[in-house]
């Protein structure tokens, strides 16, 4: 099997108030948010473009290339795809809760969740265009631990993958380090009707 992959290294995050808001535990448009933790957003912002290094690989499998997973019945064909953060926003988290600053330690590390998030959902519409661009249909990203795609197939993904060139590796509990990490599939079919996705 000859695999080509592309690297998304062009990556720009875009951390949304409401976005950050929600992952904050504020409801997205309304409510006073503490003065502390908008205190300590002020503070952090600067420092993200230091500690966020968004990137991502992706490849596109036949479905014969597949391990035939139930999941990838019907499938024309499978993205699979691993996004990152990197590491430095993670050790710059547990400086500031080693120091005590718990608050501020939250704070970055749930900017750190949406970046991250934010990194999978570009790498999501970088792969849907290409699934359209094939004349085919793509589904949403689903990652493993979803529905019967169990946990454990991240050791599929990061088989295919060259997790290592993003700087991420897999535990024995198939749990991504850096912990701000996203791996994904989106299916491609034939038919629009097997899709889960919606169009405009």
């Amino acid at each position: 099997m000859n695999k080509k992959f592309i690297f998304l290294n062009g990556l720009k995050v875009n951390l949304q108030e409401n976005r950050i808001r929600v992952r904050l535990g504020y409801k997205a448009k309304t409510g006073e948010v503490n003065s502390s933790v908008s205190q300590y957003l002020e503070e952090l912002k600067p420092l993200l473009p230091d500690l966020i290094k968004p990137k991502a690989v992706y490849t596109v499998l036949d479905y014969e290339e597949t391990n035939k997973h139930p999941v990838f019945k019907e499938a024309e064909k499978t993205a699979l795809c691993l996004c990152t953060i990197g590491p430095e926003l993670e050790k710059e988290c547990s400086n500031l809760m080693e120091r005590g600053d718990i608050l501020k330690g939250f704070v970055l590390d749930c900017l750190g969740s949406e970046a991250v998030e934010d990194t999978a959902r570009q790498s999501d519409r970088i792969i849907a265009e290409k699934a359209r661009n094939m004349g085919l249909w793509p589904s949403k990203r689903f990652s493993p631990g979803y529905g019967i795609w169990d946990i454990k197939e991240q050791k599929y993904v990061f088989n295919i993958l060259p997790s290592d060139k993003l700087g991420v590796r897999l535990t024995d509990t198939c749990i991504m380090v850096p912990r701000k990490s996203i791996s994904f599939r989106i299916n491609f079919y034939r038919k629009k009707e097997f899709s889960t996705r919606r169009f405009k």
